[in-house]
């Protein structure tokens, strides 16, 4: 019976507008910040600075990056992904229970707990395509634009902390689909997943500035900070015990949203 399940979800998946239009966002994002990088390095480097000022700078302060620095570079857009992925999942979900989708399936026999899990397949599907796609585009622009000598260090730096980020981030779609499978309006779960995003990681920001200086503690524990981090993080200076750290702290947040998520799903009154 499962199989059928995941039968019907890949189709649906296949055949979604809303899927379709956000990897075309997520293209088009990444080219653009390229762009802008690529723009904002040559006038860095002296290019147009010297025409419009003859101020004195590095010709070749950036001509050494290469494509896996770029790769890291990308991923300073990745709260953009996030709010993607949070506004996705959520808008695909209050789609299908909008259109009787669930109660279709329980009337045909299913659980609620194969639909949930159903669902959590679909979703790790989804964030899995997009952050690849995300890399992928990354790295071919990365090639694309800039040559630098690349070093043993930067593909293993670089393979580690895309292997952290691809399960932190499909760890980080399970929250937004605990919300949008229990909250029953799309808007009100579209909202909550928003502040989820957004507020949460805003307020723990500030939080450290008061009780930690500035310096980062209570973000190394919520899993959106912690992916802002790494992000930021150069993935050469990246140690296995920070990996093995981030991948305990997305095991754990993932555990709890699909626990809390299924728990409350299969308890509700139909």
């Amino acid at each position: 019976m499962m199989n059928q399940i995941i039968r019907a979800e890949n189709y649906r998946i296949r055949k979604n507008k809303t899927f379709r239009i956000a990897c075309i966002v997520i293209i088009g994002m990444v080219l653009v910040g390229f762009a802008l990088f690529y723009a904002a390095t040559h006038m860095i480097s002296g290019e147009l600075m010297e025409a419009a000022g003859g101020y004195d700078t590095d010709v070749d302060a950036f001509t050494d990056i290469n494509l896996f620095d770029c790769a890291g570079i990308a991923v300073s857009l990745m709260q953009i992904l996030s709010i993607l992925y949070a506004i996705v999942i959520t808008i695909m979900i209050g789609a299908e229970k909008r259109n009787g989708v669930y109660s279709l399936m329980l009337e045909r026999g299913y659980q609620t707990r194969q639909i949930y899990m159903a669902k959590l397949y679909a979703t790790t599907v989804i964030a899995g395509i997009g952050y690849l796609l995300y890399v992928a585009v990354s790295l071919i622009a990365g090639a694309i634009f800039w040559h630098g000598t690349i070093e043993r260090e930067d593909v293993t730096g670089f393979i580690r902390v895309f292997l952290l980020m691809l399960v932190m981030y499909v760890v980080s779609s399970y929250i937004y689909m605990a919300v949008a499978m229990n909250v029953k309006n799309a808007g009100m779960a579209v909202a909550v997943n928003l502040i989820i995003v957004l507020l949460f990681s805003t307020v723990i920001t500030g939080l450290d500035q008061i009780l930690a200086d500035g310096d980062v503690f209570l973000r190394k524990y919520w899993l959106l900070s912690a992916i802002e981090q790494f992000a930021y993080i150069d993935h050469t200076d990246t140690t296995v015990r920070e990996t093995i750290t981030g991948l305990i702290e997305a095991v754990g947040y993932g555990g709890l949203a699909v626990f809390i998520g299924n728990t409350v799903f299969t308890k509700k009154k139909r």
